[in-house]
């Protein structure tokens, strides 16, 4: 078996490291503790009603060609999933279940509004990975594109070597 270039995060088998390494989430579950560490996202934070989900992003984050990441990514990137045929992530879970809205108000926050009170969905929103609307917004397939270049706020977005049984990816 030979390895094949796939770099695409809504693919249901990417190479290692796509998920939280090429793309990142705006939270991270800590397992040990039980909790969400702030990532893309400083904070959330629910309505009194627990309606309304609030993401606050930081605003230091660029993408690895060094464009701005914004609110604006993660509303495409939650709109790819509702709108695209063939996706996966965590966040289609919420999408098909209890979100009914999501929005950017300005570059650095993120709502989402449910149908009903589910304070579980927090985990499928935040846990996510985000893809720049820059590149992916020209992208005819996005199920079956492999993003060979791929372009992430990770660590790991240079592939250097692809070779039958192994590859090499720098930071």
């Amino acid at each position: 078996n030979s390895l094949v270039v796939n770099f695409n995060p809504f693919a249901n088998n990417p190479n290692w490291p796509t998920m939280k390494g090429i793309f990142e989430p705006m939270m991270v579950y800590n397992t040990l503790k039980s909790e969400l560490v702030p990532w893309l996202a400083e904070s959330y934070a629910w309505s009194d009603d627990f309606k309304t989900l609030t993401f606050k992003l930081r605003n230091d984050v660029k993408w690895s060609d060094g464009t701005p990441f914004t609110a604006n990514d993660v509303v495409y990137t939650f709109n790819l999933l509702k709108t695209t045929q063939g996706l996966s992530g965590s966040g289609l879970t919420a999408l098909n279940g209890v979100v009914d809205t999501f929005s950017a108000p300005d570059d650095q926050t993120v709502v989402f509004t449910m149908k009903t009170v589910n304070t579980l969905a927090v985990y499928d929103i935040a846990n996510q990975d985000i893809v720049p609307e820059h590149i992916w917004k020209d992208v005819t397939d996005p199920a079956k594109w492999p993003n060979e270049k791929p372009v992430g706020t990770g660590p790991f977005t240079e592939l250097v070597d692809m070779q039958s049984q192994a590859y090499q990816i720098n930071n």
